[in-house]
């Protein structure tokens, strides 16, 4: 059993990954519409990993991200730089819409981790403007809830994916171990990692005490901009639209 980084395997991310990006784009752009500033003409991506969205984005979209190996994919296409989400700097209220999606926000893995990556977000955004974060409202479910599956076919070879959560969650720390199995062909990868566990209140009441934003509509995976969630509904793979102040 391979104990390999699934975050430095650039091209499986990619393939496991290539879900309808252009249906996350124009959620992301409309909600901007709808909620925030209109249509953007800086946007900004913390966690870009190989900028599979980004780069589908209008305007001046630029991202950012520690791994180096991601970077570099993205760096293709996309305008990029290193750094950490929990400290970065940018020029103040120089963009027009923030998005982060595929539950990156989790790993920030302390309350002042988490608070940090707001403030910075709140300075690199004019006012008005949204922040377009989506992640798994774990806190909420039960242990065998939070476990997903799907499969992709390359080259004639099925790959296999499982993220679960294992439910150790620390009830200080409030971190829980979530683990990665891939099956691709002759390779497996075998992966735990800690994230960070938000019941919907947790959430509501760090992005309350942070200041910076105020959540304007919440949204559950399917993402129809037409239906949104009332918070107090929403549980699993959500989707906030946190503006500005």
């Amino acid at each position: 059993m391979a104990a390999l980084d699934f975050y430095d395997r650039v091209d499986l991310y990619e393939l496991l990954l290539d879900w309808n990006p252009s249906d996350e784009r124009d959620f992301v752009l409309g909600a901007s519409e709808r909620w925030g500033l209109g249509r953007p003409r800086r946007i900004l991506e913390p966690f870009c990993g190989p900028g599979r969205l980004l780069r589908l984005m209008p305007g001046l979209a630029v991202g950012f991200d520690l791994n180096r190996l991601m970077l570099r994919r993205a760096s293709h296409d996309c305008r990029v730089f290193r750094a950490d989400a929990a400290r970065f700097s940018v020029r103040p209220s120089g963009f027009d819409l923030g998005f982060c999606l595929i539950d990156s926000f989790r790993h920030l893995l302390s309350e002042e981790a988490a608070r940090s990556h707001l403030h910075c977000m709140g300075t690199a955004l004019r006012p008005g403007a949204v922040y377009v974060l989506g992640f798994e409202l774990t806190g909420d479910m039960p242990v065998a809830a939070s476990s997903e599956g799907w499969s992709v076919w390359r080259d004639g070879v099925e790959i296999r994916c499982r993220f679960s959560g294992l439910g150790d969650q620390d009830p200080d720390s409030r971190l829980e171990t979530s683990r990665v199995e891939i099956d691709a062909g002759s390779e497996r990868i075998d992966e735990t990692f800690p994230m960070r566990v938000y019941a919907r209140e947790q959430f509501q009441d760090l992005v309350d005490e942070e200041g910076s934003f105020e959540i304007a509509a919440g949204f559950d995976r399917c993402g129809d901009l037409d239906y949104p969630v009332e918070l107090d509904e929403l549980e699993g793979s959500a989707v906030f639209v946190l503006r500005r102040v």
